[in-house]
């Protein structure tokens, strides 16, 4: 029997938690353990990097573009695990982005994405990384299926780009889309989302 992964307390990696237990159409279950799901590892403190080593990974799979590495800095490196990046979005369609939500004024930012423009976005860039990412995703669906477990996935904050690639990959496992859709949602939670760091100028 496989034994659920203990969530840990981590203080520089958010939204970590194991995919397994989630059940499938067939009436199973995805077993614990196997397949991990985060945010970015570059501000991972020691004990973080402790606990991720711990779980025996074979692959850590980056979704971020090289404007997210320049932002926040390479993943930190665990022992004998191997860093699979496979971009997912462009990177002149996130620099600026993040550039206004760090810099900009909460009026401008009210002007580029309030009155629903904000979720216009997001829907366009998600059929995006779905329609014209394929192969992206079907790289690492084999990867997994053939050699690459246990494996981490993750992009900046782990909801979005690694959200869309653990749904691809539980799709293809048979698990039920309300369970897929409910797992997506937990990044919600207050004590998962992604802390922007704001320039003081």
């Amino acid at each position: 029997m496989t034994q659920q992964i203990q969530e840990p307390e981590l203080t520089g990696v958010r939204n970590f938690r194991d995919v397994g237990g989630l059940p499938t159409s067939d009436g199973r279950r995805v077993a614990t353990g196997r397949l991990f799901r985060s945010g970015h590892l570059a501000h991972a403190t020691e004990t973080d990097a402790e606990f991720l080593a711990s779980l025996g990974l074979h692959t850590i799979f980056d979704f971020r573009n090289g404007a997210d590495h320049a932002l926040e800095g390479p993943d930190v490196e665990l022992p004998g695990v191997r860093n699979v990046n496979i971009p997912l979005s462009d990177p002149a369609d996130g620099r600026e982005f993040w550039r206004l939500v760090r810099d900009g004024d909460l009026e401008q930012l009210r002007s580029i994405l309030g009155d629903g423009r904000a979720a216009a976005r997001m829907a366009n860039s998600y059929r995006g990384i779905i329609r014209t990412r394929t192969a992206e995703h079907s790289r690492v669906v084999h990867a997994l299926a053939e050699d690459s477990v246990p494996a981490l996935m993750h992009c900046a904050a782990g909801k979005d780009r690694a959200g869309l690639s653990v749904a691809v990959t539980l799709l293809a496992l048979g698990v039920e889309r309300e369970a897929i859709v409910a797992d997506y949602l937990e990044s919600n939670a207050p004590h998962r989302r992604y802390r922007v760091r704001r320039s003081s100028a």
